[in-house]
């Protein structure tokens, strides 16, 4: 069935699935979705069930003339016009990739390293991320390898790889090189298997890297009470949005894991839930705290619409179908820091960050934490010892003993 059959809550989710296949990630894929569902809500205002060329084209303009008059930046219209052109081509044609797309690789290849560089693409089942990611490491490698001379692997070792990498320290970031270094030490494993190369060199692609890491700040854990707190639980939506609420605090859910989960997840008499992440493709086991398990009960049974939809989390009003996407989950928490009176934001992820914080403040072993949000990588959750303030000032050094600078210092 084509996308523009479809009503639009369900262009919206085949719309979203359409972009993660094609390798967008979460922070993309919620830009894109929020800006379509502007323009959706647009066509719902006026009457119209299925995209309208005119109110298309009407934005359009409307986007232009704010360029005009300074309101917005050029790339920030490029980037306006460029995610409408993808929603309308999704519902033409049901495809993605615009022309000249951001992802893939814009470099030529030697057909001799074009066929590696295929074989080795081809060779397992990667995320469409990590396939991009690999892509452009070993595109990159090949290309430069074609300006030192070389049309295939054939005497390419150690010293061409050294020189590679002290190129790549010298044109790209700390964290460019860290990626690079990564997906160089995937594909020197595949020309290893493959014969095209006499070692994998996997110990000089083990050098650590210091990449550059932005620590964002958690809500604080009476915030986070005060937050569940001002919830109005005898509306309907004060039940769904409690419910939405404690699985962010209480377990660290992502809001593409909420929108996602589904009444089978849900081992009521085990006191588990099973879910299958959206970003790691990994499977992680839950315990059922008392808090969630009483707002997930309370919702289902006397918030949640007759319904046979599957998905636990779905509309208040007809049609009654799942949230259109993380985006929505994020409105929700945004409204619930307004009602709180605390700072207001669409960041859902800062009560998976708050809930990691406060187990590394109460001394949760970090492999634990790590468990427990179901990272796939220990280094994704150190980065939640920074936000462990009580700790970190027990290892503060004393100032005693060092002279002060100037006066009588000498």
């Amino acid at each position: 069935m084509k996308p523009q059959k479809m009503q639009f809550d369900e262009l919206l989710r085949n719309y979203e699935a359409a972009l993660s296949s094609a390798g967008y990630g979460y922070a993309s894929r919620l830009r894109m979705l929020n800006r379509a569902g502007k323009l959706i809500r647009q066509h719902e205002i006026t009457g119209h069930s299925e995209l309208d060329e005119d109110i298309v084209k009407e934005y359009f303009r409307d986007v232009n003339q704010r360029l005009c008059e300074g309101k917005i930046s050029a790339p920030h219209h490029r980037e306006l016009n460029r995610d409408i052109q993808r929603l309308f081509l999704y519902y033409e044609t049901g495809k993605v990739e615009l022309p000249n797309p951001l992802k893939g690789s814009r470099y030529t290849l030697t057909p001799e390293f074009q066929c590696i560089a295929d074989s080795y693409l081809s060779s397992g089942d990667f995320h469409p991320n990590t396939k991009n990611d690999m892509r452009w490491a070993a595109h990159r490698y090949f290309v430069w390898l074609a300006e030192q001379g070389y049309d295939d692997m054939t005497n390419v070792g150690v010293r061409e790889l050294q020189g590679f990498l002290l190129d790549c320290s010298k044109r790209h970031p700390p964290n460019s090189v860290y990626n690079i270094k990564l997906y160089l030490k995937k594909l020197y494993a595949y020309l290893y298997e493959a014969k095209l190369s006499e070692s994998t060199y996997a110990e000089l692609l083990s050098f650590r890297v210091n990449r550059e890491t932005k620590i964002y700040p958690a809500l604080p854990m009476t915030d986070v009470a005060k937050l569940l707190d001002s919830i109005d639980r005898r509306t309907n939506i004060g039940k769904r949005a409690y419910a939405v609420m404690t699985l962010g605090a209480d377990l660290g859910l992502r809001a593409c894991d909420v929108v996602n989960l589904k009444l089978g997840d849900i081992d009521w008499v085990r006191g588990e839930i099973k879910i299958l992440q959206s970003k790691t493709r990994k499977t992680v086991v839950l315990p059922l705290t008392q808090k969630t398990g009483e707002a997930l009960y309370e919702y289902i049974l006397n918030a949640r619409p007759e319904t046979d939809a599957q998905h636990i989390f779905l509309r208040l009003l007809r049609p009654y179908t799942p949230l259109m996407s993380a985006g929505t989950v994020g409105e929700i928490y945004r409204d619930c820091c307004i009602a709180a009176g605390i700072e207001s934001s669409k960041s859902f992820h800062t009560l998976r960050r708050s809930l990691a914080t406060a187990m590394v403040t109460g001394g949760v072993e970090i492999t634990t934490v790590a468990q427990v949000l179901g990272d796939t990588m220990i280094d994704s959750t150190k980065k939640y010892i920074s936000l462990d303030s009580i700790h970190l000032k027990q290892c503060a050094l004393p100032f005693d003993g060092i002279a002060q600078m100037g006066g009588d210092a000498k």
